[in-house]
């Protein structure tokens, strides 16, 4: 006994142990390779943000962290990576373009492989994208194929607006599994059911009982009270309507507009009764249900009878198979008399419906007193004869139906008016209907297949009027008489004059104008700038027949302002509107287009032009030193050994540059030099220093160039001159007299740039001169800074200097010759830096580079000349415009790099097109000139990554198998268990046995 307890006690423990893989590997762990079908959740409209939908991807349970992203914009065969994260907004450059969202498990988190999933092209709008989505289904469904057989998704928002997974389709080169996805649709409906109600013909129903009456409509006839009360209180879905409007959206029907309407008696009247003229008191309001039977909304008109007030039906569209309750009651204050008033409820969609009020306003007694009084004094000696009591009398009322003016080509009359006749006789009479050339007249209520009407003593007979369709348009009115008369007697008739107006149709025109008519000027700004130009105004006024609704372009560079008034109406006060451009912009030309569009036709109505320009900020100046110095100082001329010397003079030294210079104190053996009034000179400041002859200098010219010289080792000197002449010894020699001056050779091919001194442009400090004496040399004075040379021109020049020269001591010019000359220099001008088209480069891509199909390639394009910082007028570079692999993309400015992936396995061509641009002084410009610039590479197809399966039993490999996410083998537990149970079994048998 003690041994069974123990073994049974064994086998509960193994059994225990059986369990433990249920309880302790049930964790659910994503592991292996992905598969299945990928969405992308999210509007596919600018603005709105996807991200990835794993509930058809398997293994189960992935997330986002078991994946990374890569967000393209397919281009043709071209992938163009957008986005990493695990969201993406879309944005403009988007639009167009369908999105590629390729996830790539996480081998460290046990998941491996791809899925890629396209979507349809991004829509502007919302709206857009929704009518691309059905556009495609559509397509689909004509094209044989099954638009509904992938879930539909439903938005996230508290709208609950459909994910647009729009109208994708699979890369077929692509080697991982793809997911199309479908345009959101809304839920299915239960099981429609038809409606298979026929009502009865209207000839088999009494006259004027249970009627129902039903405009525009697919059935006609009367219904019961038990079908009216079936129609349910205010909004309330009638079942066979819905499931109508159910089939009709399942098979893509034409919507069709019709409605009833059911008054509480069912009679089809509401019968306010009778009161006295002057009450005070209205009759109780009586309700209606109209329902709409048609498979379109309904959109209802607000609805104002003469006589009766009712309610509006305006709340929202009035759905297929939905019923509302309206109340009516008669208007306040009405005059004596009887009122049978046809209340008409008419909607946009042309499906009108109308019943008919009765009420009845009496004279107060005492009136009628007097009426009778008053017919009793006259003729009262007259005797009644019953033969001459028979009156036949009818009335209209009223007697004259003037219709609103219409214009030619309309297609239908929005009002309707009636009129009642009254057999105001004391016999009955049977009424004939007029035919009418203009005019629709038709009974409110049932008619004998004859057309006539049987009209009792004092009964009455409402009839609809309304202009025929297809009147044409003339000057006059159309006015007809309709008389309705009996049969019994020829005076017994009544008459009612219709008349209509149709006019010509005025041209509907949707225009306006924008002021100002020219465009916004902004200016120009340099690049940097922190504070933008002050906006300015546009007004639009509307110039047309029609309202227009005011949409503006938002150009990229500006800040549009909302416009004062979004409709304008004809006759209305313009809009107006703002313009700014942003600050931050680049440098260039941001000229720019607003286009003022009316949403209602999507016309563009005007445009108005912008202006403005981001100019490069003025670069730092390099260091340009240069120092200005007087002229030249004339001392005249001494006898040899004077003794009184010239005066000193004084010569100005100016710093012309932008940088400090530090002087040296100039020198010379003929000239006594003062010291400087100053060594360091900041730019703009100037120094003096004195100058005079020293004494006992000899016969002789005196002509130097007092140079000073500086850190800057900028050429800076003075020249000076003073003549020393021979001691007079004989007075009677012969005269020395002027007799000519040697001109100097022209000076050429100077190198641009040369500074503006005697020195630099290489005029001679002495000229020849002949006189009576022979020839002998003589200084000039050139007057160089009274030249037209500029130094930083960058053309070619050819100028004059004048000069003066400066007769020696004794030399005469008794015949004035003139003493000035001109020397013609030419500075060569400057020939630009020209960049050659053969150093355009395309860096970051091998030419005949090998790559594969998960490859991101990012190349660069460096044009030749883009780095000349510092440029002159006439040098060139090559601007990178565009690339091209099978579209062409455009760069707008730096850098000029681009990121791309290629899909399709193939040989490829990069092209890169270069512009030439020259510098004509103060910007860039383009010559029209173009290079370009290729590199072929070859793109194969990537490996297909497929996980190694962990080793596990046949059973965990059924689709019914639990995925734990646990390889562990459980065969060893299943053994345990099955001995477990043996042994168990056994003990029970030998229990038996032995009792």
């Amino acid at each position: 006994m003690k041994k069974s307890r123990v073994l049974a006690v064994v086998m509960a423990v193994l059994m225990m142990v059986t369990l433990l893989p249920s309880m302790v590997f049930a964790t659910a762990v994503p592991s292996g390779t992905l598969d299945g079908k990928l969405k992308v959740k999210g509007t596919l409209a600018i603005g709105s943000t996807l991200s990835a939908d794993y509930s058809k991807v398997k293994p189960e349970g992935i997330t986002d962290d078991n994946v990374s992203f890569s967000w393209s914009l397919k281009d043709g065969d071209l992938l163009t990576e957008v986005g990493t994260d695990k969201t993406y907004k879309i944005d403009e450059k988007d639009l167009g373009l369908p999105i590629v969202l390729k996830i790539t498990g996480k081998e460290e988190t046990g998941v491996s492989g791809e899925l890629t999933v396209t979507t349809q092209e991004v829509s502007e709008t919302e709206e857009e994208a929704k009518a691309l989505a059905e556009k495609k289904k559509e397509e689909a469904k004509a094209a044989g194929e099954d638009p509904d057989a992938e879930e539909s998704e439903a938005s996230e928002s508290s709208e609950n607006t459909p994910d647009t997974e729009a109208g994708t389709s699979e890369e077929p080169d692509s080697a991982q599994p793809e997911e199309t996805i479908e345009p959101a649709e809304e839920t299915e409906s239960a099981d429609v059911q038809e409606n298979t109600d026929v009502q009865e013909p209207a000839d088999t129903q009494e006259p004027a009982e249970n009627s129902v009456i039903e405009v525009n409509g697919e059935q006609s006839g009367t219904q019961n009270a038990d079908e009216a009360d079936t129609s349910g209180d205010s909004q309330t879905e009638t079942p066979d309507s819905a499931d109508t409007a159910a089939d009709a959206s399942e098979k893509n029907e034409e919507p069709t507009y019709s409605a009833s309407a059911y008054t509480e008696d069912g009679s089809g009247i509401l019968d306010f009764g009778s009161v006295e003229e002057g009450y005070t008191e209205i009759p109780e309001a009586q309700m209606v249900t109209i329902t709409n039977n048609g498979t379109g909304d309904l959109n209802f008109k607000e609805i104002a009878p003469e006589n009766f007030m009712a309610a509006d039906i305006n709340d929202a569209p009035l759905k297929s198979g939905e019923s509302v309750t309206v109340w009516v009651k008669p208007r306040e204050g009405l005059k004596a008399g009887e009122y049978k008033d046809l209340i008409t409820y008419q909607t946009e969609e042309g499906a009108d419906v109308f019943f008919e009020a009765d009420f009845t306003v009496k004279e107060p007694e005492n009136k009628k007193a007097e009426d009778h009084e008053n017919n009793e004094q006259t003729d009262p000696g007259e005797t009644s004869d019953p033969a001459a009591e028979k009156i036949y009398k009818l009335t209209a009322d009223p007697t004259e139906l003037p219709f609103d003016d219409l214009t030619a080509g309309y297609e239908k009359v929005e009002t309707t008016s009636t009129v009642t006749i009254k057999n105001e006789g004391t016999e009955a009479v049977t009424l004939v209907q007029p035919e009418s050339e203009f005019f629709d007249i038709a009974p409110v209520s049932e008619v004998e297949s004859s057309g006539n009407i049987q009209l009792a003593q004092g009964g009455e007979q409402t009839f609809t009027v309304q202009p025929k369709l297809g009147l044409s348009a003339k000057d006059d009115p159309y006015v007809e008489e309709l008389v309705f008369a009996s049969d019994e007697s020829t005076e017994a008739s009544a008459t009612v004059t219709a008349s209509v107006m149709v006019k010509t149709e005025t041209p509907k025109t949707v225009t306006a104008t924008v002021k100002p008519e020219g465009p916004l000027k902004f200016g120009t700004l340099e690049q940097g700038y922190e504070t933008a130009p002050d906006a300015q105004p546009v007004t639009v006024e509307n110039t047309g027949t029609e309202a227009i609704r005011i949409q503006l372009s938002a150009p990229e560079d500006y800040e549009v302002g909302e416009p004062s008034a979004e409709v304008l109406n004809p006759g209305d006060k313009a809009a107006t509107f703002t313009v700014q451009p942003k600050t931050g912009l680049q440098v260039g030309d941001h000229s720019d287009t607003i286009s003022v569009t009316d949403q209602n036709t999507g016309n563009t109505l005007a445009e108005v032009q912008l202006e403005f320009t981001v100019s490069e900020p003025e670069p730092e100046p390099e260091p340009n030193p240069g120092l200005s110095v007087t002229d030249s100082l004339e001392f005249g001329t001494k006898e040899e050994g004077y003794k009184e010397l010239p005066d000193a003079k004084k010569v100005t030294v100016t710093n012309t540059g932008n940088t400090k210079i530090v002087l040296k104190q100039p020198s010379s053996n003929a000239y006594t030099i003062g010291t400087l009034s100053a060594t360091e000179l900041e730019a703009g400041d100037n120094a003096t220093f004195s100058v005079q002859p020293v004494s006992g200098l000899s016969q002789g010219e005196y002509l130097e160039d007092i140079v000073i010289a500086n850190d800057a080792n900028v050429e800076a000197y003075v020249n000076v001159h003073f003549s020393v002449t021979k001691k007079k010894t004989d007075n009677g020699k012969k005269a020395n007299n002027l007799t000519g001056i040697k001109k100097p050779s022209d000076i050429k091919d100077l190198p641009n740039g040369t500074q503006k001194t005697q020195k630099a442009l290489k005029l001679p400090g002495t000229v020849k001169i002949t006189t009576t004496k022979g020839e002998q040399k003589a200084s000039v004075k050139w007057d160089v800074k009274g030249s037209s040379y500029d130094p930083s021109s960058a053309e070619r020049q050819i100028f004059n200097v004048k000069g003066t020269v400066i007769l020696p001591e004794g030399v005469k010019n008794p015949n004035k010759i003139s003493t000035v000359i001109a020397v013609s220099i030419t500075v060569n001008g400057y020939q630009g830096t020209e960049a050659a088209a053969s150093d355009n480069k395309i860096t970051g891509i091998d030419s005949n580079g090998k790559y594969d199909t998960n490859t991101k390639i990012t190349f660069t394009a460096a044009g030749a000349g883009m780095d000349n910082t510092n440029p002159r007028k006439g040098d060139t570079r090559y601007q990178p415009k565009s690339w091209k692999i099978t579209e062409t993309r455009t760069w707008d400015g730096e850098p000029y790099t681009a990121t791309f992936r290629v899909s399709k396995p193939g040989k490829y061509t990069l092209k890169v097109t270069f512009g030439q641009q020259k510098y004509d002084g103060s910007s860039w410009k383009d010559t029209g000139t173009q290079s370009e610039s290729t590199v072929t590479f070859t793109v194969s197809q990537a490996a297909v990554l497929t996980a190694t399966p962990s080793p596990a039993v046949t059973q965990t490999n059924q689709k019914s198998a639990v995925q734990t996410g646990d390889s562990t083998p459980i065969m060893t537990f299943v053994i345990i268990l099955i001995v477990a149970v043996v042994c168990i079994g056994g003990i029970l048998v030998y229990r038996r046995k032995k009792k």
